[in-house]
């Protein structure tokens, strides 16, 4: 029997992240926050709005994603929401808010159980909040998709929002053999949507399994949402895409204000900047909070060549 790799290492992942010992340990060993500090912008509201001031005054533009845990209970839910109106509130002191320079991404799954009734309807709820909030001071608002199980109650959670907040946006997993229609349902409509390979865990009767097949997905989706009403959200760090999309967008009409690229915090910050010196939106995706450590082990587990992409990105700053 021969032994898979990517499955052995998902599931030693998967054991690290439940070891609170071995988090200690990480946390501790020297030089690990600095490491960490590429990638995640700390524990506090504050580090993240710290990491948002230093992008922006680089040209570039944020998101903001709060790594809270999932919502247990409604009083979870709850802190989870008080976190990001705190957020907003300091945002606006610190002059952040503007020109659609900051926005929130958010995980519907951090407000309310997707997989029952109940929980959908509280996560309704608490996501109306927050959007509120937002919508208030001009700040846009992004759901993140995760799992194969979350995409289909994500995107009815999206139909309800956009009723009172229209310009609520979504990620799309290329991945996804469905993806191809929810872009263009989507790109009709003139929602905002973030498209991106897919890191998390997809179910394998639904999704493409070579890295190839997930390759020319992008492309389609990414031709339909740049031929759509909407705005694009080209969410890739890798260079074939990008100017895939720059080619597409050129073709399509689309300027600088009408679609923008999206890579994560300390992932390729050289090209971010040139992307956005020359004119084109660059909007980074800045995470913060106290479930850091699972976010990364997770990412690692659910899609182990996510481990040549952390590495690349430490020994290259381009």
């Amino acid at each position: 029997m021969i032994l898979d790799l990517g499955d052995a290492l998902r599931a030693s992942s998967l054991r690290l992240a439940r070891i609170g010992r071995v988090q200690s340990v990480i946390e501790e060993s020297p030089g690990t926050r600095d490491i960490l500090a590429r990638y995640i912008a700390g524990d506090t509201t504050q580090s993240a709005l710290g990491a948002a001031r230093d992008l922006m005054e680089t040209g570039r533009a944020v998101t903001v994603s709060y790594l809270g845990p999932d919502a247990d209970s409604r009083a979870s839910s709850d802190a989870t929401v008080e976190e990001y109106q705190r957020l907003v509130a300091e945002a606006v002191s610190r002059g952040l808010v503007g020109d659609h320079r900051l926005e929130l991404s958010v995980r519907p799954a951090a407000f309310g159980r997707l997989d029952q009734a109940t929980g959908r309807s509280l996560a309704l709820a608490q996501l109306q909040r927050v959007c509120r909030t937002a919508h208030n001071v001009g700040l846009d608002v992004t759901l993140d998709m995760e799992g194969f199980e979350t995409v289909e109650p994500t995107l009815r959670l999206l139909e309800e929002l956009r009723q009172d907040f229209p310009r609520v946006g979504v990620a799309l997993q290329a991945a996804l053999l469905r993806t191809e229609q929810d872009c263009r349902e989507l790109a009709a409509e003139g929602v905002r949507v973030r498209l991106v390979k897919g890191a998390h865990k997809l179910d394998e009767r639904g999704s493409f399994d070579a890295v190839e097949d997930v390759d020319r997905s992008y492309v389609r989706c990414l031709r339909i949402l740049m031929e759509g009403v909407g705005y694009p959200m080209v969410a890739t760090h890798d260079p074939r895409m990008t100017s895939i999309a720059a080619a597409l967008a050129r073709s399509c009409g689309k300027g600088p204000e009408d679609f923008e690229y999206q890579m994560y915090l300390g992932i390729r910050p050289l090209e971010q900047t040139a992307i956005a010196d020359r004119g084109d939106r660059m909007r980074v995706y800045v995470a913060y909070g106290p479930a850091w450590y699972s976010y990364l082990v997770r990412r690692v587990a659910e899609r182990p060549t996510n481990v040549t992409f952390f590495v690349r990105s430490l020994l290259s700053r381009r």
